[in-house]
Parts: C-alpha cells; structure tokens; sequence
C-alpha cells in the first residue's frame, strides 16, 4: 500500500520542496540529491538547521503533531524527492512496529544532530564549523548512504554553514593541510573522519 501512494518528484537547486507555514502533508525523504531545512526572515536572514543528502529522511515530527512546516525545505542541487503522504505514514506508524521504531530513532538522532548544530554555530570558529557541517552528513543512522567521497561543491557548503563560498574555501583548506580532506572540483574526499567529528570540540 505504501509503495503505490509514494509520490516521487524532482526539484531544480534553489527549489522549495516544502514551504514554511504549509500543512505537513508529506514526509520526505531524498533518493537523489541534496536538500535543506531553513529559515528565513523577510529580510533575507537565513539559519539553516541541517542538510539531508541521498538516503536520508526528514520532516516527521511536523507529521505527527500534524502541525504546518516550521522551516523551508530547499533542493541545494537538482534533486529527486520521495514524498510519503501524511495519511499513509500515521497508518504505517500505528501498524507497523519495526516502521515506528525506526521514527522514534530519526527523531532521537536528529534531535541530538539540531543540538550540536545550535551549539556549533554559537561556539565555534567558523573553520570548525565548516567541519562539523560535513561530518554531520556521514550520520550513518540518519543518512546511511553517505560514502568517502562527498560529491560537494564549496557554494553548496556555504549554504549549509551560512558562510561565504570564499570563507568555505579557507576552511577547507586548512582541513586538508591537517590531514582530514583531499580537496577535488565538486568533491571532497574525508580522509580521517574521526579528527574531522573533533576538530573544533576543544574550543567547548
């Protein structure tokens, strides 16, 4: 039943898959491609909360309380969405044990993912920062698709981190020359995550 009712989009980069305020009518899942969740002020003041790439889920607490999106969802490149109506996930979340285990691990992970981001962005350098945004994204819970290479351009880390693509660029570059990056065009290769998820935390 679940399979039939999935509906499948595709997104250009800069797209709104979700709009803020709207009915959360879908749980969204990326099976190509990289998204955002964001705020933005009528100003153009942004924050972002987290980047969900190929594999990953996203939007279910906004489901289950049945509230309007409290955040934009953006495609950051061209990318195709697996949209799970609303009706047929609280079916599945009542029916199925394994399927609601599984929510309650996405919740449990992303809730502790939008901590360390909040903290992140209050306390740390902004070298560190970029670095704890592309850790984020080899969550294997959150986002089991992840492999060494990160097909990622710097304007893409930019608008996850809110930095400049220039800014980017310094940072990355500092990770490499510690060891933790191989720097390529549109792609970073981590070469020691566990220095990369640390770099930064002595500054806490």
């Amino acid at each position: 039943m679940a399979a039939r009712q999935l509906v499948v989009q595709d997104f250009g980069a800069g797209a709104f898959v979700a709009r803020r305020g709207e009915p959360s009518r879908y749980w969204i899942g990326v099976e190509r491609g990289l998204i955002k969740l964001a705020v933005y002020t009528p100003d153009g003041r942004g924050c972002t909360f987290s980047g969900v790439p190929a594999g990953g889920w996203c939007g279910e607490g906004s489901v289950i309380k049945r509230e309007a999106r409290r955040y934009d969802v953006i495609a950051i490149r061209d990318s195709r969405v697996a949209l799970i109506p609303d009706t047929v996930f609280h079916t599945l979340l009542a029916e199925s044990l394994p399927f609601s285990s599984f929510v309650v691990r996405q919740l449990n992970e992303r809730m502790g993912q939008f901590i360390a981001t909040v903290q992140n962005e209050r306390l740390l350098s902004v070298d560190a920062r970029v670095a704890q945004a592309i850790a984020q994204l080899f969550h294997a819970a959150l986002y089991p698709r992840t492999g060494e290479v990160l097909e990622l351009s710097q304007e893409e880390i930019g608008l996850l981190t809110g930095l400049s693509r220039q800014r980017v660029n310094q940072a990355l570059r500092r990770l490499a020359a510690e060891g933790m990056v191989d720097l390529s065009y549109q792609s970073i290769r981590v070469t020691n995550l566990e220095r990369l998820r640390h770099f930064g935390l002595s500054e806490l």
